[in-house]
């Protein structure tokens, strides 16, 4: 049996700290009628552009398609097709999509779960046929389209075209709605604007390609050290660093804001795990690896704490913290969190969202 991958753990664990400073910097989608001026909100809004904006979701989602593969690929070492199982597994993440969706509208997990049926059908698709799917959709065709033909705005103008025609409203006052009405609002109207934001904004395209890029990684064994990483860590981190350039020099150049962030992704994680395999960082890697096996619990606790302490019908601080503040206090809230890991997995095998989701996915199946 295929050893679990900590450093990888670890990784998720880095992502899921950048997904909550992402949420964080944006106040956790609630909209906020006033923002006080913090001290460190220039610094804090130039981190999130540079390090946070789009990146972190797209680690996520490669982590995503690296999981699925090993899940996969350790079950057929034990003689089973586990892909209708995995789907089932997606259906189940689907739920707990919706059930984190009543609290928070600008959940991942509904996302996942839809998109997550791509790669059970690629499955058994060729490396190579992988490796040409992954790169058209990282390369993002369509917002490349859009650029050539100077229409980069088409398909937001798509969007509020969709959203004009089927009524869908915008949120209720984050002040003085009750938590009822802004739940209902975020699964039915909210749902639907998080769909829609996936592909106006081209992020499906990156999405699908990150989850073919995990797969890919697994069959090559990429972290399980049979293949180096090494030269793709160089030369990503080149690329990213002249797309950086080139946003930097001419920001009207809005295609090579689109792919930066994946780019990003090939050079980062590669470098991250290897960083996460040394020695000397074991005192860093080894607790965030125990947040990284709780990932989906402290997604969805971190961000129902975060929206009752800002929205009006719980700790009612919306419109009363800066940016730095908000941020500050997801940072608190992230360490309570490394902390109630490393103590739950003391005496538990897995988190307890994860535990109900293996427990759920495995339900009826014969033991072997």
């Amino acid at each position: 049996m295929a050893q679990r991958i900590y450093s990888i753990d670890a990784v998720r664990a880095t992502a899921l700290f950048g997904i909550l400073m992402a949420h964080a910097r944006n106040f956790f989608n609630i909209h906020q009628p006033e923002v006080p001026v913090g001290a460190l909100d220039g610094i804090l809004g130039w981190l999130h552009v540079v390090l946070f904006t789009e990146k972190f979701f797209l680690i996520f989602s490669f982590l995503f398609g690296l999981s699925f593969f090993l899940q996969m690929d350790r079950a057929m070492a034990k003689g089973l097709d586990f892909r209708g199982r995995f789907c089932w597994r997606l259906v189940l993440l689907a739920i707990f999509g919706l059930f984190h969706s009543y609290f928070y509208c600008g959940d991942i997990l509904l996302i996942f779960a839809i998109t997550g049926f791509i790669p059970v059908l690629l499955w058994r698709c060729p490396t190579r046929w992988l490796v040409v799917l992954s790169c058209i959709c990282l390369a993002q065709p369509l917002a490349l389209y859009h650029n050539v033909i100077g229409a980069p705005d088409t398909m937001k103008q798509w969007y509020d075209g969709i959203r004009e025609s089927y009524g869908l409203t915008w949120a209720p006052s984050s002040q003085t709605a009750p938590f009822i009405d802004m739940g209902w609002w975020n699964i039915t109207n909210g749902v639907w604007h998080s769909l829609l934001y996936v592909v106006y904004s081209y992020r499906i395209w990156a999405l699908v390609g990150m989850f073919l890029l995990g797969m890919i990684a697994g069959r090559l064994r990429v972290f399980e050290g049979e293949i180096g990483s090494r030269p793709l860590v160089i030369s990503a981190g080149c690329v990213w660093g002249v797309v950086v350039l080139l946003k930097t020099c001419y920001p009207e150049l809005e295609y090579s804001r689109i792919i930066e962030p994946t780019l990003f992704v090939l050079w980062f994680v590669p470098l991250l795990a290897q960083l996460y395999e040394l020695r000397c960082m074991q005192w860093l890697a080894a607790p965030l690896g125990k947040l990284g096996r709780c990932t989906l619990t402290c997604y969805i606790t971190q961000n129902i704490i975060m929206v009752w302490l800002i929205c009006g019908y719980g700790g009612g601080l919306v419109g009363r913290l800066s940016i730095g503040e908000v941020m500050g206090l997801a940072v608190v809230l992230y360490l309570l969190q490394l902390a109630a890991c490393n103590v739950w997995l003391r005496y538990f095998s897995y988190g307890p969202f994860e535990g109900v989701w293996r427990y759920l996915t495995r339900l009826g199946l014969a033991k072997k």
